[in-house]
């Protein structure tokens, strides 16, 4: 068994250094730290409950090396953090009262026989307390990757020693510690894979029912809230007013000035029409520079107001970044949404009341 004067936090276990070792350059040192601070980081597990899994590991240890004292100790910037601890420990303590931290440049076992007789522990809580633990021993907990992020330790009130099968043994569980940190992490991979993939999905669920263009509703969604809609006209009797509005002279906006001020042109609409409209009221991209909104719980002289508005707003509100200023109108249809009449009978009137406002000058709105 190494006696502990022969390890140091700085020294090199061989000459081929790991990720986990140092080169013996203290600028090295510090650059192998940050690496090894980052690799537990991605691990996700300081700050996180007590879980059995942990404790009995630590128990385990206590155990196998006859010691009260068992912890599995990660080793922070400037703490070191206990995952599970055996013997009444505190869930952390600062990093200058860290044995661990002397662990983590060694490929095996780190020994301290009796604390108190080493000049870099002797000072320590643990070994001035009352009730003082002299003896240490430290497996380190080495990831895949080569970076030792704490010990599954072991320690006692009385000076000893270890034979070399229980080290084994306390290096194996050391091992086990590692595997559930890789469990935890793959878990935790795949819960955010889980989330990404709701995300997705719920991404995809609002684009096929949005027009991506306008940020409305498409005609397809459109379409269903229109059924929807008359389901609850037929069963509650409510009033509801269906407006369908085009775009004046859409075609020479896009032939004088261009598609991407056409498309600014349909995006100021849809900002106006999300401002006139209510949250309760749908507004959605019938196709090209047609739109059609739903108005549940709305009367045809309040739809006739708020067709009021929407040319008003227009009015007053001109294409951002046209000169000479690009000021829209917009022609529209509107009608009482029957229950008892078929929808397609009732969009062809609106369609037919929409063209009237075109054939009378535009730039109004016809009732059916």
């Amino acid at each position: 068994m190494a006696d502990s004067t022969d390890f140091s936090i700085l020294s090199a276990a061989h000459p081929g250094h790991t990720p986990g070792e140092s080169t013996g350059d203290p600028a090295d040192a510090v650059v192998r730290d940050a690496a090894r601070l980052l690799a537990l980081q991605r691990y996700a597990i300081l700050d996180t409950p007590m879980e059995p899994a942990y404790d009995e590991l630590a128990r385990i240890a206590g155990h196998v090396c006859d010691a009260p004292v068992a912890l599995i100790s990660f080793v922070d910037r400037d703490r070191q953090w206990f995952k599970a601890a055996l013997g009444g420990m505190p869930a952390e303590t600062p990093l200058d009262q860290s044995v661990c931290r002397y662990a983590l440049r060694q490929t095996g076992v780190f020994v301290v026989p009796d604390l108190a007789q080493d000049p870099r522990f002797c000072h320590m809580h643990i070994v001035t307390q009352p009730h003082p633990l002299r003896f240490y021993a430290g497996a380190p907990l080495v990831t895949p990757d080569g970076y030792v992020l704490g010990t599954l330790c072991v320690l006692d009130h009385a000076p000893r020693t270890l034979s070399p099968a229980v080290l084994d043994m306390l290096s194996a569980l050391s091992r086990q510690v590692v595997r559930l940190l890789e469990l935890k992490r793959a878990n935790d991979r795949q819960g955010q894979m889980l989330l990404e993939l709701e995300e997705a999905r719920r991404q995809m669920a609002v684009l096929a029912h949005t027009d991506v263009l306008t940020g409305l509703a498409n005609r397809r969604s459109f379409t269903e809230r229109l059924r929807q809609e008359l389901a609850l006209l037929q069963r509650d009797g409510e009033p509801a007013c269906l407006l369908m509005m085009d775009i004046d002279h859409f075609k020479r906006v896009n032939d004088v000035h261009g598609h991407h001020v056409g498309d600014q042109a349909l995006q100021l609409f849809a900002a106006l029409c999300r401002d006139v409209f209510r949250a309760a009221d749908v507004v959605g991209r019938w196709g090209g520079e047609e739109f059609l909104a739903l108005l549940p719980g709305t009367r045809v002289e309040q739809a006739q107001a708020v067709a009021q508005r929407i040319h008003a707003a227009l009015a007053h509100q001109p294409v951002p970044g046209v000169e000479p200023p690009l000021v829209l109108t917009v022609s529209m249809g509107l009608a009482a949404f029957d229950p008892l009449r078929p929808l397609d009978l009732t969009l062809r009137a609106l369609d037919a009341a929409l063209y009237t406002a075109k054939r009378e000058g535009r730039n109004r709105t016809v009732l059916v």
